[in-house]
């Protein structure tokens, strides 16, 4: 079954996505994205940074909601929109796996970042970087798009400070970065993001969960092997146990959270019990929804 198929390309079709000026450049030569309307227009919030420009902060909307949030502004941009993609061991869990849900949503973002910007694509990591990272410049290139993410099987470690290490020297050019995790790995989150961020790319960071995550059907004595090292403990599961370890499992993506914040990052959970659909238009949101629509 494809990946990207007809409904979800209807659905991606009416998105877009809103990238802020200092992850951009201006756009050279004649060509003009479907997506984009003439000249400057009001596009989105954001959360306020320090060193953000005060000029650009919402004083309408902090009074409403008590968030410094800054208004962004789109006008003819570039933008490469580069997608990761964790498949390491862990994402193959859930029903159904996280991998499948998190293949769509890199299909996704690669699919609206290629309408909008022409540049986008997709690079698989585990415990270093796919060498075969995939680039997607038109329609043309979504049956490769599709074989491509199709293989990406979820398998082995997560490393993912050295994985961004590897992207730093290869020269990424500056654009969106979306990441596109379970996140069950122990560290390494906070050090790639503030790479990232130092690097001058935006982040935005999506959280693939599924119920069995926070609340594993354990029971008993058993032998728990690691899905991506492969190590192996056993012990007397209760519920005392389980208690403790869904609280370390929050604290732990709580940390995950705050670390993209602290880079200005963008921070979105998808369950995959969600239908695609509602998966979409949580990631891409119904504010832009409407003003895809509108700029066409």
């Amino acid at each position: 079954m494809a990946i990207l198929d007809r409904t979800v390309r209807r659905v991606l079709d009416r998105m877009r996505l809103v990238v802020r000026p200092s992850a951009t450049a201006a756009r050279q030569g004649g060509h003009r994205s479907p997506f984009k309307a003439s000249g400057v227009e009001f596009a989105d919030h954001r959360p306020y940074v320090s060193g953000d420009d005060v000029r650009h902060i919402d004083w309408k909307a902090f009074a409403r909601h008590g968030h410094l949030v800054l208004r962004q502004f789109e006008e003819e941009r570039d933008a490469f929109v580069h997608v990761l993609l964790d498949v390491t061991g862990s994402m193959s869990r859930g029903a159904p796996p996280k991998i499948e849900v998190a293949r769509t949503l890199a299909g996704a973002f690669v699919y609206v970042g290629m309408r909008q910007f022409d540049r986008a694509r997709v690079i698989p990591f585990a415990d270093e970087l796919d060498d075969r990272p995939l680039a997607i410049r038109g329609p043309q290139d979504l049956p490769q798009l599709e074989r491509f993410l199709g293989d990406s099987e979820a398998a082995g470690p997560t490393f993912f400070d050295e994985a961004i290490r590897q992207l730093a020297a290869r020269g990424l050019p500056r654009g969106l970065v979306v990441v596109i995790s379970d996140f069950m790995a122990p560290d390494g989150w906070e050090d790639g993001f503030r790479r990232l961020g130092a690097m001058g790319h935006e982040l935005r960071v999506i959280h693939v969960r599924c119920q069995e995550d926070l609340e594993p059907a354990w029971r008993g004595e058993l032998e728990l092997r690691d899905a991506e090292t492969d190590e192996r403990v056993r012990l007397r599961v209760n519920d005392a146990l389980l208690k403790r370890y869904r609280a370390e499992v929050q604290r732990h993506l709580e940390a995950v959270r705050e670390s993209c914040r602290k880079t200005g990052g963008w921070f979105q959970d998808v369950d995959v019990s969600m239908a695609t659909d509602a998966q979409l238009l949580r990631i891409f949101g119904a504010p832009r929804l409407r003003s895809a629509a509108g700029a066409r």
